[in-house]
């Protein structure tokens, strides 16, 4: 009940307003009964009505590029697609407390959103600053080496090269945002010995989490070690490699062995059986070396006819 200390005369009229409306909380008091004239007895009608005021929460949000992004306010929940500003439906009593957070973190790409001016209290006017800001995440790109013997591989991707001298795991050190495509592709093969490697599951998109499942296999590369022949006139000219395999030569000109050797491999070409009919002695020059990174074919075998005295003089 209240009552205004200074009485008014009889037949006077009167008018019961708000001066001030409260606040803290901000509320609406309306006057009901609240003018009329003095009619011989006291004034007692009059109804002053409060309510609280309600209002809304709400802000920006930048950065945003992926989906299925919301944010929280209570039991609300706001999802969101697009970046600019946003509102909450449901309006909050002035006085009560707010904290807005975020619900679900947008994929597609993958991104962390943060929240700033988020929590407080419902002044007497619409909350409009709180900041929603997204970033994309980042992921590394790695996987395993096997095989691996040689020296000077190198891996590439992007503008990244990664150079690898043993077998097991490798990661590229700058990561990529959620979302862009990567592509692992051998820059160097290794030599000493030479080895081709190869790469599966080296390419695809950056989703949610490190990219650990590029294989990189190695294997050592064979060549075949040959050469020419020349001045071979009889029949009957076999050339070895590394005493093992044996190579009838029954003319001038090129000549493989069928065994390829692995890149690394020493070798060593021998004429083992001479030519006869006639008879001559074939010698072998650049017979003998490692195999490198590509086929031998520089062993040169060369022919000569035997020239027999027949022990007398004159």
């Amino acid at each position: 009940t209240f009552t205004f200390p200074t009485g008014l005369a009889n037949a006077a009229t009167y008018a019961v307003t708000v001066g001030t409306q409260p606040s803290g909380p901000s509320q609406t008091c309306t006057v009901t009964n609240g003018s009329g004239v003095i009619a011989s007895a006291n004034v007692t009608n009059v109804a002053v009505s409060c309510t609280t005021n309600t209002y809304t929460v709400g802000g920006t949000v930048s950065g945003l590029a992926g989906t299925s992004f919301s944010l929280v306010l209570g039991a609300q929940t706001l999802p969101l697609s697009t970046n600019g500003g946003f509102t909450f439906p449901t309006a909050l009593a002035s006085g009560a407390s707010y904290a807005v957070t975020v619900g679900t973190q947008p994929s597609s790409p993958t991104q962390t959103c943060t929240v700033s001016n988020g929590s407080g209290t419902i002044g007497s006017a619409n909350v409009t600053n709180v900041a929603v800001s997204c970033t994309t995440n980042s992921y590394t790109v790695g996987g395993t080496v096997s095989g691996l013997a040689g020296t000077g591989l190198s891996l590439s991707l992007g503008a990244q090269t990664l150079p690898l001298s043993t077998n097991g795991s490798f990661t590229f050190p700058t990561a990529l945002a959620s979302g862009a495509s990567y592509a692992v592709t051998v820059g160097t093969q290794p030599s000493g010995p030479s080895q081709t490697c190869t790469v599966t599951n080296g390419s695809g998109t950056i989703g949610a989490a490190n990219v650990t499942n590029v294989a990189v296999s190695c294997a050592t590369n064979s060549y075949t070690v040959g050469g020419t022949v020349s001045g071979l006139v009889g029949s009957g000219l076999v050339v070895t490699l590394n005493g093992t395999t044996n190579l009838p030569v029954a003319a001038n000109g090129s000549f493989t062995f069928a065994g390829p050797l692995l890149s690394g491999a020493t070798y060593a070409v021998t004429v083992t059986t001479q030519p006869t009919g006639p008879i001559e002695v074939c010698t072998v020059t650049n017979g003998s070396g490692t195999v490198g990174g590509a086929n031998v074919t520089n062993v040169t075998v060369t022919c000569s006819d035997v020239i027999f005295k027949d022990g007398f003089d004159g």
